[in-house]
This record gives C-alpha cells, sequence and structure tokens, in this order.
C-alpha cells in the first residue's frame, strides 16, 4: 500500500462585525457547531447551500460529521463533500433525505471503463476560534467551509451569528524570527498594474484610494505601515496580508521591515503555519480517511503545547496566543 501526502493549515476564524449580524467573542465555533450536528439530522440539513437555492451548475457541498467528534466541549471534525449540482450520473445520486451519506473510496467507472470522480472531499477540525483544515482537494475549500458553517449555525443554532473572516496563523518560526528581531515596525504592501485586486482586500482599499486621487495611471502603487514607537505590528495581521498576496486576492508583492532593520521580503509565506503529513493509501491517491483525523488531531495537540522554549500558538481552549 502507498502512501498520500496532504497538507494542513491552521487559520484563526476572525468575526466580522456588523449591525446585522454583531460579532460576539470569544468565537467557540465547535460549541455551536456540536449544536448543529445535534439538530441536522439529515443530509439536506448540513448542505450549503439551502435546497431551494441548489441550481444545475451551483457549488455545494454538505458536511458529514466524524461520530463521537461532535459533542459540547471538545473539538468538532468533519468532512466535507464538494459537488457540483446537476453533474452527478443518476446511477450514484444521492438521497439528501437519508441521515448519512453512503459514500465508498472504491473507484466508479461510467459504461466506457473511465474513472468518475462524483464527489471531493476535505477535512475540518474546529476547536474555539481554530481551524485545521486538508488544504488543496477543492479550489476555495477553506471559504467554501467557513459560509457552509455560518449558514448551517443560522439555520440551527443563532440566526444572527456573524460572517467569518480567514486569517494566517504565522508559525512558531515567524514569531521567534519577529521575537528575535525586536518585533515587526514596517510592512510594504505593492499592487502591480497588472493586478487587479479583489474589492474588499487591503490592495483593493489601497487601489481604491490612489484612483480617488486622479493620479493617472501608476506601474505600481505601494503603501507603508509603520508601527507605533511603543507597540509593534502585529504577525496576524501581517500574515492576513501575505494570504492576500499568496492567493493572489489582493497584493502582488510584500515585505517585512523588523526592528533590528532586517528585512524579509518573497519568502515570507514560508512563515505560515501548516504540516505535511503522509498517510496511507486505499488506492493511488485516494488517503485512508481515518489516518487523516487521527493526524488532525496530532497537530492539534502539537499547536497547543508548548515547545523547548515555552511558545506555542493556541492555547487548550483554542484560542490563539498573542505573540
Amino acid at each position: 500500500m502507498g502512501k498520500v501526502a496532504r497538507t494542513l493549515q491552521v487559520k484563526k476564524l476572525v468575526p466580522i462585525d456588523s449591525v446585522r449580524y454583531p460579532a460576539v467573542l470569544p468565537v467557540d465555533a465547535h460549541v455551536v457547531l456540536a449544536e448543529v450536528f445535534d439538530k441536522a439530522t439529515t443530509i439536506w440539513d448540513r448542505h450549503y447551500p439551502i435546497r431551494e437555492k441548489v441550481a444545475e451548475g451551483k457549488r455545494c457541498l454538505f458536511l458529514e460529521p466524524v461520530e463521537g467528534k461532535n459533542k459540547i466541549g471538545s473539538f468538532v471534525m468533519f468532512h466535507a463533500y464538494f459537488y457540483t449540482a446537476g453533474h452527478t450520473p443518476d446511477q450514484i445520486a444521492i438521497d439528501f433525505e437519508e441521515l448519512k451519506a453512503k459514500i465508498t473510496a472504491e473507484p466508479i467507472t461510467d459504461e466506457n471503463g473511465r474513472e468518475a470522480k462524483v464527489l471531493e472531499r476535505f477535512a475540518c477540525l474546529v476547536y474555539g476560534e481554530t481551524l485545521i483544515v486538508e488544504a488543496g482537494q477543492v479550489a476555495g475549500s477553506q471559504r467554501l467551509a467557513v459560509a457552509a458553517i455560518r449558514d448551517l449555525v443560522r439555520r440551527h443554532v443563532n440566526p444572527k451569528f456573524a460572517n467569518m473572516n480567514l486569517v494566517d496563523a504565522p508559525n512558531r518560526g515567524f514569531l521567534y524570527l519577529a521575537a528575535s528581531k525586536g518585533g515587526v515596525k514596517k510592512v510594504v504592501a505593492r499592487v502591480a498594474s497588472s493586478f487587479t485586486p479583489e474589492a474588499e482586500s487591503f490592495g483593493g482599499a489601497l487601489e481604491a484610494f490612489i484612483k480617488s486621487k486622479n493620479l493617472g495611471k501608476t506601474k505600481v502603487i505601494s503603501a507603508t505601515i509603520e508601527a507605533a514607537d511603543d507597540e509593534p505590528l502585529d504577525p496576524d495581521k501581517i500574515l492576513e496580508m501575505v494570504h492576500e498576496r499568496e492567493g493572489a486576492t489582493g497584493l502582488s508583492g510584500i515585505s517585512v521591515v523588523f526592528n533590528d532593520d532586517s528585512s524579509l521580503g518573497e519568502d515570507l509565506d514560508e512563515y505560515r503555519e501548516r504540516a505535511r503529513v503522509e498517510v496511507q493509501a486505499v488506492r493511488p491517491g485516494v488517503p485512508v480517511i481515518s489516518e487523516i483525523e487521527t493526524e488532525m488531531v496530532n497537530y492539534l495537540k502539537r499547536l497547543a503545547s508548548p515547545d523547548d522554549e515555552n511558545l506555542r500558538i493556541i492555547d487548550s481552549q483554542g484560542k490563539f496566543i498573542a505573540a
């Protein structure tokens, strides 16, 4: 039996405050999700979007909780199954009125012997404000998962549950680097003329400001953010900007200057918290799901466990520890 490599990424769930959906702190996402899975008995109950909004060609997913991991007071683990509505062959259609989807890891072939991929799966673990996600299986999987969580909580538990944003977590290496250099004193963010940032991104705000001043065409727009003398910049916010650059959503470039005047450029994304794991394969490219689950639990424990320098990423309640 061969091996399958997977990347586990860690994200911070940050509520977005608004009049209609006010942010509530602390974020205990596992508590409300446990209640969701207790009330949502059928696949339709755990389906995103709601049944009435499903149309042919729409990106859909449904959540399947891992039994024994959906109790209040513990973390919650689930697998998200993604599909495109109207593209599932009749002979393997899912009965969404069932309590649990009947999904197999065995290959499915059509009448010509070609293998068909009906569902794509990715695993998620939620604890406090921490989201661990099996990355790279579905484009936009992390935001799909958060959208589904928000929607299901509003339907089954709290109709005023806030929108959630995902923020990259700095790893211990970046925290060590920032601490050893006296913190981050300056960030330079760039938007090139050939790059189109999303409207809600930091880069989008920067571009909109420049356009509002009628400065004409610019080759590169840059902004420098400097810390106050007595307070270094928040590394969580820096990694959020890194995510914009890496995901090609907001920035085309970013660099950091530390308090000792040394700098870090385009390789900053290497300091995002994540883990590379290898698990057994059911068949080539298809992992043993139980091993993915075990690796995610072990990773959660490592994140919450102090290292030799007494540094950890999250506390025992799943809250991120400030640098």
